[in-house]
Order: C-alpha cells, then structure tokens, then sequence
C-alpha cells in the first residue's frame, strides 16, 4: 500500500469583511466530513476530507482534500456481505488511511490559516475510532 496523492480539492476562506470580534475557541463550531471510495478494478482507495469552521451561522473557511492510496490486490481484501449489505476488509486499512488523510487535511488548514485569525484555533485532534464511526464508505463498480 502506497500514497498516490494529495489534493487540495476546495479551499474557501470567507473570514474578509465579517466581524469575528466575540470569536473564542467557545462559539468557533468545526465540522468534518470524511468519505473513503474504494475502486476495486484501479486497486485505489480515496479518502475525501472536509473541515468547515463556522461561527455566529456564518460559514467562515472551508478546505477539502483527496488522499488518493494504491493497495494491492485490492479487491481480495474485500469481503462483501450481501445479506445485510455491508462491506468489510480482511485488514482494517480503512482507519489507517483515515488517519493519514485527516492529518494531511489538518496540515493544510494550518497552512491556508496562517497569519489570519483562525490561526489561533488549529483543527482539533479527534481519536480514530471516532473518525471512523463518523465516515462513510462507498464501493464504486
């Protein structure tokens, strides 16, 4: 298993013009999305990040990234189940790349925040299993 990419897929900063005076580490609400595709006939695995801060219903920055992994013999480590519909590995991969995905995105958020005033409020760590309970999964044919 290799890494074949990172891409900056949307980095959006609406902070210019909006008044962030009150703004603490208290009212600065941070979400993320994660979503890992998986092409078994290309053996890739791509996990999509997103982090989007936001603060008084206002949408202040925005970035996405696209971590791109090649995994060998991909689609014998699938083990589909078609009764309940669910897709499983004979490895547990998909936190690991999770992991490294997340952490790249919280790598460019620094960058792109850099001397703004978000630099205070760097993404925060989330443990992985809590990560992976709150991603999804899609198996593209």
């Amino acid at each position: 298993m290799y890494l074949l990419s990172i891409e900056e897929t949307k980095i959006i900063n609406n902070i210019g013009g909006k008044d962030i005076t009150n703004l603490t580490e208290n009212n600065l609400n941070i979400h993320f999305r994660i979503h890992s595709e998986v092409y078994k006939e290309k053996d890739e695995i791509h996990v999509n990040c997103a982090i989007k801060y936001t603060y008084d219903n206002q949408e202040l920055f925005l970035a996405e990234s696209k971590n791109k992994f090649h995994v060998d013999d991909l689609s014998n480590l699938i083990i589909k189940n078609d009764n309940d519909n669910t897709v499983g590995f004979k490895y547990d991969i998909i936190p690991t790349l999770i992991n490294i995905s997340y952490g790249t995105l919280r790598g460019i958020v620094f960058k792109e925040t850099k001397n703004s005033p978000l630099e205070k409020y760097p993404v925060p760590l989330i443990p992985l299993n809590v990560l992976t309970e709150k991603s999804s999964l899609s198996i593209v044919e």
